[in-house]
């Protein structure tokens, strides 16, 4: 059966008994250090991640990747993508868009927030009970959970440290996608990490000022329907890469601290970025 919290043991080497003080010690990991565990024999790090994968795909669907850096401790402890309090209206703003068509009864459990809202989510996402033509895929860059993106740095630190993380999570990170993407003709990513899609595209600064420069050409669109302009505007925020024979889009979405900025007319900007995405997608499939 497909679940979405799964447990992952990289081996840490000579950097174990750094990362592991710092985990057990410092403030940032408090979170991480109450869903993993060390083996000092193996010099190992076992932790619970999480992924979203439906169960019911096939030709009459669209799959997508919906791409973040990687997990928060919280939700993974919760068990469910994003379920943290201050993150939970991603749900909202994701099935407010045109071609998400969730049950009513989906609607409501987000919008009031109780204990069964994650079993009820859960059994959503991955049985694919909602009327679109898209299947949407949830996944990480790297699997390791922290408070912040940024933290990862500071677990990782030095030379031997960058390299032992590129070796551990990062390089399968980016094989466990593509792998994915292949089994289930996943054409298209879309990344809520600024930093994520910096790694995917190879390219150290695309994507400046991202989220300013979404919002403004939303406001333009808004005004002018002018799509054309929209995408022109943020073409680096679209972009191809190549993985053998495969080819995959690969869009920047506003990221998910932005989820309930509101446009002049009250939109969400994080829908009405989505929304773009969707349509582009279904032009490019045409």
């Amino acid at each position: 059966m497909n679940t979405i919290i799964i447990e992952q043991k990289i081996i840490l080497n000579d950097q174990y008994d750094a990362i592991k003080t710092r985990i057990k010690q410092l403030d940032d990991f408090i979170n991480l250090s109450t869903i993993c565990s060390f083996n000092d024999e193996q010099k190992s790090l076992t932790f619970k991640t999480e992924k979203i994968h439906p169960e019911i795909t096939g030709d009459k669907f669209t799959s997508l990747m919906f791409l973040f850096s990687n997990p928060h401790p919280l939700s993974v402890k919760a068990g469910l993508f994003l379920s943290e309090p201050h993150s939970r209206s991603f749900w909202e703003r994701l099935f407010e868009c045109n071609p998400m068509n969730p049950p009513e009864k989906i609607k409501k459990a987000i919008k009031n927030w109780t204990s069964s809202t994650l079993e009820k989510l859960s059994h959503c996402l991955l049985k694919g009970e909602y009327d679109s033509k898209f299947r949407l895929f949830f996944d990480c860059l790297e699997s390791l959970p922290t408070n912040q993106y940024a933290d990862l740095k500071k677990l990782f630190q030095t030379k031997k440290g960058r390299t032992l993380r590129q070796f551990a999570l990062q390089a399968p990170g980016f094989q466990n996608l593509i792998k994915i993407s292949q089994q289930n003709n996943i054409r298209t990513w879309i990344v809520f990490s600024v930093e994520a899609y910096r790694y995917l595209i190879g390219e150290k600064d695309i994507g400046k000022n991202a989220p300013n420069r979404i919002c403004q050409a939303i406001d333009g669109y808004l005004e002018d329907a002018d799509s054309f302009k929209f995408w022109d505007s943020l073409k680096d925020l679209k972009r191809t890469i190549k993985h053998g024979a495969d080819y995959i889009t690969v869009y920047l979405a506003l990221i998910a601290r932005c989820k309930n900025w509101k446009t002049k007319n009250g939109e969400r900007y994080f829908t009405v970025m989505l929304n773009q995405i969707f349509h582009e997608i279904s032009n490019d499939n045409k």
